[in-house]
């Protein structure tokens, strides 16, 4: 049985069975209003209860289909396969139970607890409903998982260019750096060829005076500077 099949004939069993609990089950309103004989309300309670039981089956069918090897099917979905045609049974069985047990227990005295019964008896069978469709789901393969690193891949990148940036700026600033003391090497060589000049010049200036301000040498001048104070003859 195809999962088709099985859906198919599962939701088939289970509306017949709605539509016959909601009519004779619970609120049954054409039996309290007399339009129809306690027995017949019996008799199709209990058959909602067998039709619950009975879509068990195709879940019954999918699963040992769906346990072979070559499948590959996850845990999950047969757990709930599983489950499904446990909550199924238990369902059916509630509602036929309590069924039978209206033929020696009037509504008078255990009307609140058989009502009880058949709204818990109800409430199964829809888990029962649910964890049968939820198993496909289970089977899906898994989505692949978005990439959350773009952002931060955008991040890093403009930290880069922001890096790049720096790095560019900083060569440019040391080239400035390295200009402007050639500029100020270049002023001192100016004044020094500026000033040697001047030494040379002070030094050619030095042998002139020293030309100038020579005395002269020699007995010529000695004699004549040699004066006689008395009888004593000085030399200067």
């Amino acid at each position: 049985m195809g999962r088709v099949t099985a859906t198919a004939l599962h939701l088939a069993l289970w509306v017949l069975a709605g539509a016959l609990y909601f009519l004779f089950v619970l609120p049954r309103w054409w039996e309290l209003m007399g339009d129809t004989t306690h027995t017949l309300g019996t008799v199709l309670r209990i058959v909602t209860g067998v039709l619950i039981a009975l879509a068990a089956l195709p879940v019954l069918v999918t699963l040992l289909r769906s346990r072979k090897p070559e499948y590959l099917t996850p845990q999950l979905a047969l757990r709930l396969r599983l489950w499904s045609v446990i909550l199924h049974v238990l369902a059916g069985v509630l509602i036929v139970g309590t069924a039978v047990a209206e033929i020696w227990v009037s509504l008078d005295k255990g009307g609140p607890w058989l009502f009880g019964v058949y709204g818990a008896a109800a409430a199964i069978a829809v888990l029962a409903l649910l964890a049968f469709q939820l198993a496909y789901t289970a089977e899906l393969p898994a989505k692949p998982a978005k990439p959350k690193k773009e952002k931060k891949a955008k991040k890093k990148r403009g930290e880069a260019a922001e890096d790049a940036e720096a790095v560019g700026a900083q060569p440019a600033a040391d080239t400035e750096e390295a200009v402007e003391p050639g500029v100020e090497d270049e002023q001192p060589a100016e004044v020094s060829a500026d000033v040697e000049p001047e030494v040379d010049a002070e030094d050619d200036a030095e042998p002139a005076g020293a030309l100038r301000n020579k005395r002269p040498t020699g007995k010529t001048n000695h004699r004549l500077r040699r004066r006689n104070r008395g009888s004593v003859a000085v030399d200067e």
